[in-house]
């Protein structure tokens, strides 16, 4: 069955690009080397899940390394929001701006601290879930060094302020909602080098995170399979309320001049498989 054409725009939260503090931003190991200056830092774990029943709290802690040899720093831990742009990379934004913010339900302690050359520290964190709370809450914590003018400076002379991150994905027990919605399955025209789009809008209208997918099948008029491209091989995810683009490319030069359908089979973890179909005509130059 053919898809109907609908959309579904975005929450504006998701555009605030703006918003995004202008450091340097890596998830899980992080290194810099500047002729002069050397940071190494590490945390570990770089991401933390949680189950936990509503009314409930569970605790742990994120290991913060220092393993330059010589020189101490100094780092202020604080939580941000997590978001997923459309095209499915990381931003984040002040704490409590989203929806799904995590900030209300996480503490940690402490919130700044030296480690030595070579040493760790132990920071820890606290998820309270409120009575009655469902769904998930997402964000990260960030660990954020910020070296003086005479140690770490950017070709501009400017002291540039780096950061790591653990990602905190929190899921109350038992609340969980998984309701998803395959949008505007859509087959672009090739570009100069014969190559072509395959993409589909994935509405996420659950209270949880969902991690959708599958894969995209071309048959030619027949109904026989010509080629089944792997759709979000990665399992990146789609934030409660909010939607987004996958994609796939092949090559046109592959197959050729006729009628073709696309068809698409993806599993977000819920009841029922999303699917969809549409048609397109492939025409190949002489």
């Amino acid at each position: 069955m053919n898809l109907p054409a609908k959309t579904r725009k975005l929450p504006s939260v998701i555009t605030l690009k703006n918003l995004v503090c202008l450091s340097v931003i890596l998830l899980g190991l992080f290194l810099v080397t500047d002729s002069a200056y050397a940071l190494k830092m590490n945390i570990d774990p770089p991401r933390v899940e949680m189950s936990i029943r509503s009314g409930e709290e569970q605790g742990g802690h994120v290991s913060v390394l220092n393993y330059d040899d010589e020189q101490a720093i100094h780092v202020r831990a604080y939580v941000n929001d997590l978001v997923y742009l459309p095209d499915g990379s990381n931003d984040f934004l002040s704490e409590g701006t989203t929806p799904w913010s995590v900030a209300d339900w996480l503490k940690i302690s402490p919130t700044e601290f030296d480690i030595p050359a070579g040493k760790e520290v132990q920071v820890r964190y606290m998820a309270e879930v409120p009575q009655g709370a469902v769904g998930g809450r997402y964000g990260v914590v960030f660990f954020e060094v910020s070296p003086s003018l005479r140690e770490f400076k950017d070709k501009t002379g400017a002291a540039i302020n780096v950061r790591i991150g653990s990602i905190f994905l929190i899921t109350v027990k038992g609340t969980e909602t998984y309701t998803a919605q395959l949008q505007d399955l859509i087959v672009g025209a090739a570009d100069e080098n014969g190559v072509f789009e395959i993409s589909c809008n994935i509405s996420n209208d659950g209270n949880v995170l969902i991690r959708p997918f599958g894969s995209v099948k071309i048959f030619d008029s027949t109904k026989r399979e010509i080629v089944e491209l792997k759709l979000n091989e990665g399992k990146t995810g789609v934030l409660p309320g909010t939607s987004r683009q996958f994609s796939v490319q092949y090559d046109q030069g592959k197959i050729t001049s006729g009628k073709y359908f696309a068809q698409v089979v993806l599993d977000y973890g819920g009841a029922v498989l999303l699917g969809g179909q549409t048609s397109f005509e492939m025409e190949l130059s002489p």
